[in-house]
């Protein structure tokens, strides 16, 4: 279960540059400008991240944050994606 504290500590801590860290943890190469390609068919990257750390593909429309990124792309649950975020920003810890 999510502790909406823990939800609320994240959410507030994914600005540009954690999102753009987070993507490139997850393998994409983010260029100099901040541009990514999410569809490995494009030639030229076509995604992007706001300063709110909402993430917009140009070529296909899709638009969301990272955990809709987990989820529409990864195939994980909405508690999976807040724990992997969670995780690489050192706020959550599963318990044994």
């Amino acid at each position: 279960m999510i502790d909406s504290n823990n939800l609320a500590t994240v959410k507030s801590m994914l600005d540009r540059e954690t999102v753009l860290a987070l993507i490139s943890h997850l393998g994409y190469s983010v260029n100099r400008s901040g541009m990514f390609k999410l569809r490995p068919e494009e030639r030229t990257p076509s995604c992007s991240v706001d300063r709110h750390g909402k993430i917009k593909d140009f070529g296909s429309g899709w638009r969301g944050d990272i955990f809709d990124l987990l989820q529409d792309y990864y195939g994980l649950s909405f508690q999976e994606a807040f724990e992997y975020v969670a995780t690489c920003l050192g706020v959550y810890h599963a318990s044994a």
